[in-house]
């Protein structure tokens, strides 16, 4: 482990701004998404200090980062919990109005015969009113933070299947794997199936 970057990253006066930041966009995505009446839940974090070295030496990282205190985009990142998918195509205007979007990608498997990890993950640029006093004054600081947008189903997969097998893969046995396949296959069918009671209950109310 590099002594140098733990200790740079594990500064006070660093992570206080990175705090700071955290809590500043907190209240601006709640701000954003207030018209919104299905969202359970927003928080943000600052990355651990184990997390952001591994993610700094992380050997599959092409082309390797040479300044990760700058260049490691989800130092501050945040997530936004939904009940319907559609929730999470009304609040993807919001947040692009409210921020500047540098990447928008939809994780999911690539093949529609699988199941798996799904999330919409948006990389954006710090707003320049939200970086607080002393932000400027460093060259240690990330330009962006990352924003994941999810259902409840898609985080209920997402993230005991992170702790059991994002990080041991290779390990997981046969009947592991199976298990988790269809535990995502029945988080995407319930997504789908809420889907479909939402728009039922959308088309008795424009009735009466």
């Amino acid at each position: 482990m590099d002594d140098g970057l733990h200790d740079a990253y594990c500064d006070p006066a660093r992570n206080a701004l990175l705090a700071q930041l955290r809590d500043a966009l907190q209240s601006e995505v709640g701000d954003a998404l207030r018209p919104l009446a299905h969202v359970d839940r927003i928080y943000f974090r600052v990355k651990s200090t184990g997390s952001f070295l591994k993610k700094a030496s992380d050997p599959d990282t092409s082309p390797p980062y040479r300044n990760p205190l700058v260049e490691i985009e989800d130092q501050v990142a945040g997530r936004v919990l939904f009940f319907f998918l559609e929730d999470i195509e009304s609040a993807k205007p919001l947040l692009i109005r409210t921020f500047t979007t540098v990447e928008r990608a939809h994780k999911k498997p690539s093949r529609d015969e699988e199941f798996g990890y799904e999330s919409h993950h948006m990389i954006c640029n710090v707003p320049p009113t939200l970086k607080p006093d002393g932000w400027d004054g460093r060259s240690d600081l990330p330009p962006t933070f990352e924003l994941q947008l999810r259902t409840l189903f898609m985080h209920a997969y997402a993230e005991p299947q992170h702790d059991i097998a994002y990080k041991e893969t290779k390990d997981l046995p046969s009947s592991v794997r199976r298990e988790l396949a269809w535990i995502a296959a029945s988080s995407w069918g319930a997504d789908q199936a809420y889907s479909r009671v939402w728009g039922w209950y959308l088309s008795l109310l424009r009735k009466r």
